[in-house]
């Protein structure tokens, strides 16, 4: 072989060419795939399609956690938020990521607020003495 930009020698096969350098037969019903591939198989090496929901199920899952064991209850919207991500993965993805990125940032959000709350309560405490001057 002549290396990159020449020509193969005459008589040699592209062995993964599996029509043999010529376009491929027209499938029953007319359909022809527009990239060139055969009847409907993506190119090679291309794994099929699908995501999975599991981000925003481990954000419902971190969500209920905090709920359940800090008491956060600003951690609540992230829970409505995961949940309707994972009604709508089917039917409308780009959405249903959107409502992600939102349910982890609520989740995120939540414990700092809670620590926020303890700071200012125990300033509070620490600020009125239960001193009395007689």
């Amino acid at each position: 072989m002549s290396g990159y930009g020449g020509q193969p020698p005459s008589g040699w096969q592209d062995p993964y060419d599996p029509y043999g350098g010529q376009q491929p037969q027209q499938a029953p019903g007319g359909w022809r795939d527009p990239n060139g591939y055969g009847y409907g198989y993506g190119p090679p090496g291309v794994p099929p399609g699908g995501t999975s929901n599991g981000s925003a199920i481990g954000a419902l899952v971190v969500s209920i956690v905090e709920v359940v064991l800090c008491g956060g209850i600003f951690a609540v919207p992230g829970i409505v938020l995961a949940a309707m991500a994972m009604g709508r993965f089917k039917t409308d993805p780009e959405s249903a990521r959107k409502l992600t990125v939102w349910a982890w940032i609520c989740a995120g959000i939540a414990p700092l607020i809670g620590i926020a709350l303890l700071i200012v309560y125990f300033v509070y405490l620490a600020n009125t003495s239960s001193t009395s001057t007689y």
